[in-house]
């Protein structure tokens, strides 16, 4: 990754849109105001964004796209309409309709059919004057369907009414429309696919129009546009292979003129585009030479493998196509039908697209843009703390354990001193899961699991419920004191929380149990902390009946001055006495790891909760959400509301905190993987919010190649810098630092 590509920030607009898929998109300006909409679709709605305020709004729901969406003024009055594709479900036919706003986008829009039965999807859409009346048709390709074909609408004295329909083509299968004069005959020709259309001498409804190749080795399915890459004033035509994990990119030099026989020449751009499904063309400002916009997808249809690099890439060329230099603007987030546009009107380019989502229902609408000084947010360098850790840690922490005021590094059985980090054993004990000043001595302890009597070598069968906490006496030379605390009932400890939560503002233990997530009833329990912590066992108790085996943080949610619990999909409200009731945040979502901070900035605690979604059967991990909910004024009447920053696998990892030093808090999040153990390319992000309110979050990657399991925790490395430490579940052997720079 270089400086160039970091430049770039990518924008999730919307991470998880009300559809199934994301099959099309547009922008400009549709309510006349003078700044920029995007409009998109797919199987669920028709949606659009106001990036400059970050609205959002459905303009109808049901089947749309696929492809096929443009906007264009078809009425004249300076306002674009909305003109795309539409499948009649109760037909099963496609349809071609446009939508007129009123004043308000919010309000229902008024729709008007062109075709009521298209032959076929109408996956391009393209306006231009074909016969020079002055008035734009509209230029139409049909795919996968029987009859695939090119057809032109025409507009009827009454704009509303359907208008009537020619065909140019029909039997062959293309995709991707571009229209330009190229022979020089003064009328207009059609690319479609790697063929081109000449109009009849009659004119562009005379009869059909013939179908001649001019990229005889390019498949059916690309993405085409026209320029004049040769600078001789006629049009060129740009092509890439869209729907293949190996397509090729070439220019097609326009030789009409010269050798009527021979009137194609190719020059090759780029191979081994990966569904390059945006294609885009331009002129640079400074030579006025063209410049081409490429993306790649994530994934693309057909079960192709996903595509964990897509890249967004600018081509340009300084003398007329002879070379080609090529810019990796962006990698590592695929996109769908993409394009450069000055959203913010800056006078630069964004890049504005959205994931196609249908195979891993991941559709979300996405901008980037360029900054001339990259984010503080890239500029993490990694290192290994270990890379012989000898079993897997179930927690990560970091605590100043030798008491010399840096904060070290504690995972499983070791701590690692802070700056050499070298590792200490911490004898007589298998897990520390928690610190806390237990004994009120001014310095922390640790809390910890001890080993399972049983004799098995696998280090998963040694983990258990017998807790005992720590004090260090001199931690360099490993001398500790340990104190029991008594069992748990569950398995082993997968999340433990210490906070005054008991009346007089008592001290306790709560530990939730990971057996719960194996389906067994081992509710969390409260462990009172006796005056004397040595004391034992300490008293224990269920605290609530509910199935949650993660992480617990302590919290006010309802503001009342008592500290109330949160555990995944509750709150558990603390009434005073002991007891503590629960309340459901959230329904149908299995919680891994969770962050209470104010995301909007009201003054009410929010929570942030990343979802654990695993398919063992198959053994792969499918994408899920990390999303926060919004605490209501009333908290008690749940469920919150939902606000998804983002889909990726498994965010078994989180954190927040100042990273960049602006004063708001930054989301961490590591995916967890572990079904592919040292190849499965999870990746570790940053998160920060676009816009106050968190509807929108810019995505930062710090890195891609590590598992993580209960990890990504931010803390302070040194005074002034911020660290993130990690590990994994299944990279058992590796302890990480990204540390600020």
């Amino acid at each position: 990754m270089n400086s160039r590509e970091l430049s770039w920030e990518l924008l999730i607009l919307d991470a998880s849109p009300p559809v199934k898929d994301l099959s099309s998109l547009a922008v400009g300006d549709v309510d006349g105001d003078g700044k920029v909409e995007i409009v998109t679709a797919g199987n669920g709605a028709l949606l659009w964004y106001r990036p400059d305020t970050f609205e959002r709004g459905v303009i109808c729901k049901g089947h749309h796209g696929d492809v096929g969406l443009t906007l264009e003024d078809l009425d004249g009055d300076g306002i674009m309409e909305v003109v795309e594709a539409e499948l009649d479900n109760e037909r099963k036919t496609w349809m071609i309709t446009w939508f007129k706003p009123g004043r308000d986008l919010h309000k229902p829009w008024t729709r008007y059919t062109i075709d009521s039965s298209c032959t076929g999807d109408p996956h391009d859409l393209l306006f231009v004057d074909l016969d020079g009346d002055g008035e734009k048709e509209l230029v139409a390709n049909a795919a996968y369907t029987e009859v695939w074909g090119v057809f032109v609408y025409k507009r009827n004295r009454e704009l509303t009414t359907p208008w009537r329909k020619y065909t140019i083509q029909t039997g062959f299968a293309e995709e991707g429309l571009a229209v330009a004069d190229l022979d020089g005959d003064g009328r207009l020709e059609i690319v479609s696919g790697p063929d081109w259309y000449s109009c009849p001498p009659d004119g562009a409804f005379s009869g059909p129009w013939e179908r001649k190749v001019f990229a005889p080795n390019f498949r059916e399915m690309v993405r085409v546009v026209s320029a004049d890459v040769t600078g001789n004033g006629r049009p060129d035509v740009i092509i890439v292979e869209s729907e293949y994990p190996d397509g090729r990119m070439s220019w097609f030099e326009n030789l009409l003129v010269e050798d009527p026989k021979k009137s194609w020449a190719e020059h090759e751009i780029d191979r081994g585009l990966y569904f390059a499904h945006s294609l885009g063309v331009g002129y640079n400002s400074d030579s006025g030479k063209v410049r081409v916009f490429l993306a790649e997808m994530a994934k693309g249809g057909w079960d192709a493998p996903y595509n964990w690099d897509a890249r967004l890439i600018e081509y340009s060329t300084l003398d007329d196509g002879k070379s080609w230099q090529r810019e990796v603007l962006y990698q590592g987030a695929g996109t769908h039908q993409a394009v450069e546009y000055d959203v913010d009107g800056d006078g630069t380019y964004e890049v504005v697209g959205k994931e196609w989502g249908q195979a891993l229902k991941i559709p979300k609408v996405q901008i980037w843009k360029r900054h001339r000084i990259p984010s503080p947010l890239t500029r993490f360098r990694h290192r290994f703390l270990d890379r012989d850790k000898p079993y897997t840690g179930t927690d990560i922490l970091a605590t100043d354990v030798d008491g010399d005021g840096r904060l070290d590094v504690v995972c499983g059985a070791w701590w690692y001193k802070n700056p050499t980090w070298q590792r200490y054993d911490i004898p007589g004990i298998y897990q520390v899961v928690n610190a806390f000043d237990i004994d009120g001595d001014g310095r922390k302890e640790f809390l910890a699991t001890k080993r399972s009597s049983t004799s098995s070598s696998d280090w998963y069968e040694g983990l258990s419920s017998k807790l005992c906490w720590l004090r260090p006496v001199n931690p360099e030379k490993g001398e500790w004191e340990e104190y029991p605390i008594g069992s748990g009932t569950g398995d082993w400890p997968h999340g433990t929380a210490i906070a005054p939560v008991l009346p007089g503002k008592k001290l306790a233990l709560i530990v939730s149990y990971h057996s719960v997530n194996e389906g067994k009833s081992d509710f969390p329990e409260i462990f009172e902390i006796p005056e004397n912590p040595k004391n034992h066992p300490w008293p224990k108790r269920v605290l609530a009946e509910i199935l949650h085996g993660e992480e617990i943080v302590p919290c006010d949610i309802d503001g009342d001055g008592k500290i109330d619990l949160v555990a995944g999909s509750y709150w558990l409200e603390n009434l005073g006495n002991g007891n503590f009731c629960p309340h459901l945040i959230v329904d149908d979502f299995k919680t891994a790891r969770l962050r209470v901070t104010d995301v909007n900035g009201n003054g009410r605690p929010d929570v942030i909760l990343g979802e654990e979604v695993l398919d063992f059967q198959n053994r792969i991990t499918p994408f899920s959400r990390l999303a926060w909910f919004e605490n209501p004024s009333n908290p008690r009447s749940g469920p919150w509301k939902m606000h998804v920053i983002d889909k990726i696998r498994c965010p078994h990892s989180l954190d927040v905190g100042d990273l960049d030093g602006d004063g708001q808090k930054e989301i961490v999040c590591g995916e967890h993987d572990p079904f592919k153990p040292y190849r499965s390319r999870c990746r570790l992000f940053i998160y920060k919010k676009a816009e106050p309110q968190g509807r929108a979050w810019f995505r930062y990657l710090v890195d891609d190649r590590f598992e993580h399991h209960d990890g990504t925790k931010i803390f302070e490395v040194s005074p002034g810098r911020s660290g993130i430490i990690s590990h994994g579940w299944k990279d058992s052997r590796y302890l990480h630092l990204w540390e600020a720079y």
